[in-house]
């Protein structure tokens, strides 16, 4: 039988390629904060949001600087870049259903979004009557397909890597590689753009380049240390719970570094690493002075009053236990609900233990430490209550770190029980990004469960496409369209991805592998 996996290369390629596929058809159609600024950035070269005041509710105006947003601005210049190139063809379907629609002068009044969320309609409605729906669509689908769904197959790939270097085999890391990419709430986030996931991300990638798992890599070491600093940079520029995975990535390196270098040789390391961060960080300082006035205070310091802001500083005080509670707990966002295969992270130490953990010791104890600390820093900020209107957020970035750790406790257990696990986990994610069950405060993820049962498969577009099909696709209003046939030509095309011979190697190169490992 052809061994399908001979190739490391082609095996990475083919899984990006088919988790890239899969997370775009699950594309959601949610158009959030971070795809204004993205839309402003590329169509008026500006940080600005004043056409779009009144649209989001996290959109406020300042004396003297006009309206912004309160959030950081990294996404959004990591996703204007695909919607730069992609602009002149979003400019042209905009601008053939104006024209359409000004020949229509009644169509207006036929405007239909069906949904049982109030504040939905609303957005809808008003987008609607400025002319933008058309166009907030197209630029929340390029922004997933080509940001979103590619840093998130990206990662899945990091994870098989890390594996296939921890001593697992190719099917084996692939195995846990698919559990992560689609049986983990990255599934349900890789829907739409969202800062969190690429916190999580970028930690992760630069966690491994200062790990090098089986010390694989071959980058330079100043190199490798640059770049992750450079990536913890670019979380602090997302968000400024990046700053957690900085201080702890910056202490991980010396501390790796130290394993076969001096202290002086590991601090000269780490400038290396805090040089890295340096361009993201002023890239933040620059849009906060733009935005604000002022490079040094976030742009939460200049939101208007609004419910907690007056506990610590603008919402941030001191550690809570009920926020920590909420984090890991709530049955509408947290942590081990959206997916309790996560808990088995804290049985590693015991295989440490017995020495029967693929992770080494000092990992282990980062990444609990790692988990501990962004816990903490999360339940100091008041706003983690407001997770249930999009759903599980915050605390994404630990998912890759505790996923590491889960996977050391999986591959342990008896076959059956790994296939129950994943199995479980698996149906539970998927519920989640068909239905995205998010925006009502009483609904948590049984209720995606349910809907699926009740009224089959789902897409997150196709929903919404169908509750507003009298503006775009008629024949949906009338006729219940499956998505079924999609996930039939998905499967197709990504079994032609898989049993394709070698299309990311030559012949020559193919032969010589075999030939190479034939040798005793």
């Amino acid at each position: 039988m052809h061994d399908y996996f001979t190739s490391l290369r082609a095996t990475k390629i083919r899984l990006f390629l088919t988790c890239w596929l899969i997370f775009t058809l699950h594309f959601a159609t949610d158009f959030v904060r971070e795809h204004f600024l993205v839309i402003s950035i590329v169509d008026d070269c500006s940080f600005r949001l004043d056409k779009y005041v009144g649209l989001h509710h996290d959109i406020f105006e300042t004396p003297d600087h006009g309206a912004h947003h309160g959030a950081n601005p990294g996404a959004s210049m990591i996703a204007a870049i695909p919607y730069i190139v992609c602009k002149p063809f979003v400019d042209r379907i905009v601008n053939y259903q104006i024209s359409k629609r000004v020949a229509q002068l009644a169509e207006e009044n036929r405007a239909v979004y069906k949904d049982h969320r109030p504040a939905r309609v609303r957005f809808y409605n008003e987008i609607r009557k400025r002319g933008l729906d058309v166009k907030f669509g197209l630029v929340c689908c390029v922004t997933m397909v080509f940001c979103m769904a590619p840093l998130s197959a990206f990662g899945v790939v990091v994870i098989f890597s890390v594996m296939n270097y921890l001593g697992l085999s190719k099917r084996l890391s692939l195995f846990m590689a698919f559990l992560y990419a689609f049986g983990t709430p990255v599934f349900f986030r890789t829907g739409y753009l969202n800062q969190n996931l690429m916190v999580g991300i970028f930690g992760l990638t630069g966690f491994v380049l200062l790990w090098q798992p089986g010390n694989h890599s071959r980058l330079k070491i100043c190199w490798r240390y640059g770049i992750a600093g450079f990536l913890s940079g670019m979380s602090v520029l997302c968000d400024y719970s990046g700053l957690v995975i900085l201080l702890m990535l910056l202490g991980y390196g010396l501390l790796r570094r130290m394993d076969s270098a001096t202290l002086r040789q590991a601090l000269k390391n780490a400038f290396w690493f805090i040089g890295g961060t340096i361009g993201p960080i002023l890239l933040l300082w620059f849009y906060q002075w733009q935005s604000f006035g002022h490079p040094f205070y976030p742009g939460q310091h200049h939101m208007p009053p609004v419910d907690w802001i007056d506990i610590g500083y603008r919402g941030v005080g001191g550690p809570s236990i009920e926020l920590i509670g909420m984090l890991l707990f709530d049955y509408r966002f947290g942590l081990f609900v959206m997916s309790p295969i996560l808990l088995l992270a804290f049985v590693a130490p015991i295989l440490s233990h017995f020495k029967k953990n693929i992770v080494p010791l000092r990992e282990t104890l980062f990444i609990l430490f790692f988990f501990i600390a962004f816990t903490l820093f999360l339940s100091c900020i008041q706003y983690t209550r407001l997770q249930w209107v999009t759903g599980i957020r915050y605390i994404i970035p630990v998912i890759p770190f505790l996923f590491l750790l889960a996977a050391s406790v999986i591959v342990r257990v008896p076959r059956i029980v790994a296939y129950g696990l994943a199995v479980f986990a698996f149906a539970q994610s998927w519920c989640m990004s068909m239905v995205r069950s998010v925006g009502v405060k009483n609904e948590g993820v049984i209720n995606s469960v349910v809907r699926v049962f009740l009224d089959g498969f789902q897409l997150p577009w196709l929903n919404t496409l169908s509750k507003m099909a009298r503006q775009y696709v008629p024949f949906l209003e009338e006729n219940n369209v499956s998505p079924i046939s999609l996930f039939i030509l998905w499967g197709i095309i990504i079994y032609g991805i898989w049993r394709i011979k070698y299309p990311f190697k030559t012949l020559k190169e193919e032969t010589s592998l075999i030939i190479s490992e034939e040798k005793p």
